[in-house]
């Protein structure tokens, strides 16, 4: 795992097909250690992970970032979590279910995101870090810059691409993305502008 700041790891895996690394992260608050959209991990991974403090829970941006989490669960009793609306397409079993608006690890703000891929993709801010973390509402391709799913993966991609501005109303220096290169610095701002190069 990389160490991103204090509290936040990140891992990959390289996906062939879409030739983009699948990102998952390792995120300890004051009140407990989470994985987000966490696709399987090293040993070596596994074991730095177990140092820092086992994982508790596991929460998705959306159904189809399930990844690792039934492994995760089956060693160390993670709990997932998704939000309500991709509760019914969930493939495997969930252990609970978040709304809009929900605080979760009481520090991490679950916010929907409107007409995207699923009815209940959504985003993590976390707000005393001024970070953004999205799953397939947007991903980081180029790296620096964001681009969407092709259009076929949603039902309207013009009112996908304006779901996205929901995120606007929250201030965020960094934007994690699932899919392809994070942002670092001044990810709200490059957000703004990707949506408004979109006409």
């Amino acid at each position: 795992m990389r160490k991103m700041m204090d509290g936040l790891y990140t891992w990959s895996i390289f996906n062939e097909e879409k030739k983009l690394p699948f990102n998952g992260l390792y995120l300890k608050t004051a009140f407990a250690a989470v994985l987000i959209d966490p696709p399987p991990m090293s040993d070596e991974d596994r074991d730095e992970a177990e140092k820092l403090g086992r994982p508790a829970a596991v929460f998705l941006t959306n159904k189809h970032h399930t990844r690792g989490s039934a492994a995760f669960r089956e060693r160390w009793g993670a709990k997932i979590s998704i939000h309500k609306n991709d509760l019914p397409l969930m493939e495997i079993p969930v252990d609970a279910s978040f709304n809009d608006g929900e605080t979760l690890a009481q520090e991490l703000k679950a916010i929907r995101i409107p007409d995207a891929k699923t009815p209940g993709e959504c985003a993590l801010y976390w707000a005393k870090e001024k970070t953004m973390i999205v799953g397939d509402a947007v991903i980081g391709k180029p790296p620096g810059g964001l681009s969407m799913l092709p259009d076929e993966k949603f039902k309207d991609p013009r009112k996908a691409k304006d779901g996205l501005n929901v995120l606007l109303e929250f201030d965020f220096e960094r934007l994690l993305v699932g899919d392809g290169a994070s942002i670092d610095r001044n990810a709200r701002q490059v957000l703004d502008e990707f949506l408004n190069k979109q006409g």
